[in-house]
C-alpha cells in the first residue's frame, strides 16, 4: 500500500512539474507558439467543440422554453380579451333589441319627431327598490327634471333630478307618483297613483262621478300634461271596488311594465326641444367625466 502511494505521490509531482514548465514556456512573449502548446491546443480542440455544441444547444432549448412560455401567456391574454369581446357584443346586441322593441311598442320611427334618449338602468337604492331608479343619461345628454320615461310595454315614470352623466327617476309604483290618465274605451279621466312595495299594482281614482269603468278597461296616458303624449299605455283595470252606498270606488290597476326588471328605457324629451336627441344606452359614455 505505501509502494502504491508512493507512485501516485511522484506521478502527482511529475504532473505538477510539467504543468510548471508548461506555464514557464508559454508565459514569456513570443510571436509563435510552442509544439507543445499547439499539439495540446489541437488534442483540446475536440472537446472545445463538443462543449460548444452543447453549450448551444443547451442555450437554443432555453430559448425555445421561454419562447414558449411567452407564447402560452399571449394566448391565454388574448382569449380573454376575445371572451370580453364576445360578451360586449351580446351585450350590446341585447341593448339593440330592445331598443327596437322600445320604438315598435311606442311607435317610434327612427327620427322620432319627439326626442327620445336611451338609457340604462345603472342602480337602485334597496330600501326603495320599487320607487326610485338611476339611468346612465343625464343633461349632457339633452335629459331634464319632469321628462317622461317609458319601457317596450308602457309608462315607467318621470325624471326627478338630472346631474350632467345621470339621472334619477321615480317609477310609478311609488306612493309619490300620481299621472294624468284616461280610461281607453269610455274616454274617462282618472288619476293613477303608486303603492309602493311590491310595485305591482297602481291605485286608479277616478276624476267624475259615476265613472264607467270596469275591470279589463285599458288605461292610457291622457297627454294633458308635458311628461307623457298621449296613449301610453299604464296598466289595464284588475279589480273596481264600490264603496257602500256607491258613495266611493277603488279601482287597482295592474300596470304593463315590470319595474322590478328594468334594464333599459327611454326618454322622452320635450317636442322640438333640439337639445335632446335619440341616442343608444352605451352612446356618449365616453363623455363622463
Amino acid at each position: 500500500m505505501r509502494a502504491r502511494g508512493r507512485a501516485v505521490a511522484a506521478v502527482a509531482g511529475l504532473l505538477v512539474l510539467v504543468l510548471v514548465a508548461i506555464i514557464f514556456l508559454t508565459s514569456r512573449p513570443r510571436e509563435g507558439v510552442s509544439r507543445l502548446e499547439a499539439a495540446f491546443r489541437d488534442g483540446l480542440t475536440p472537446l472545445f467543440m463538443t462543449a460548444s455544441r452543447v453549450t448551444q444547444s443547451v442555450a437554443g432549448l432555453w430559448d425555445g422554453a421561454v419562447a414558449l412560455f411567452n407564447a402560452h401567456d399571449e394566448n391565454r391574454r388574448l382569449r380573454e380579451e376575445v371572451d370580453a369581446l364576445r360578451r360586449e357584443v351580446a351585450r350590446l346586441e341585447e341593448l339593440a333589441r330592445q331598443n327596437e322593441a322600445l320604438r315598435a311598442a311606442l311607435d317610434l320611427p327612427p327620427e322620432a319627431p319627439r326626442p327620445v334618449i336611451f338609457a340604462e338602468v345603472i342602480a337602485r337604492p334597496l330600501n326603495n327598490w320599487w320607487g326610485v331608479l338611476t339611468i346612465n343619461k343625464g343633461r349632457r345628454h339633452g335629459v331634464e327634471p319632469h321628462m317622461g320615461v317609458v319601457a317596450a310595454h308602457g309608462a315607467v315614470g318621470h325624471i326627478r333630478s338630472a346631474s350632467a352623466f345621470s339621472s334619477e327617476v321615480i317609477l310609478l309604483s311609488d306612493p309619490r307618483s300620481a299621472v294624468g290618465a284616461i280610461v281607453q274605451r269610455t274616454g274617462e279621466p282618472v288619476l293613477v297613483e303608486g303603492l309602493g312595495y311590491p310595485g305591482t299594482r297602481l291605485r286608479l281614482r277616478p276624476l267624475t262621478a259615476e265613472a264607467d269603468i270596469v275591470e279589463g278597461d285599458v288605461i292610457v296616458t291622457s297627454g294633458m300634461s308635458s311628461i307623457f303624449p298621449k296613449g301610453v299605455p299604464v296598466g289595464v283595470v284588475e279589480e273596481v271596488a264600490v264603496g257602500p252606498f256607491g258613495l266611493s270606488v277603488d279601482v287597482t290597476v295592474r300596470p304593463y311594465v315590470d319595474f322590478g326588471t328594468l334594464e333599459v328605457v327611454a326618454v322622452l324629451g320635450a317636442p322640438g326641444d333640439g337639445r335632446a336627441a335619440s341616442a343608444a344606452p352605451g352612446a356618449a359614455d365616453g363623455d363622463g367625466p
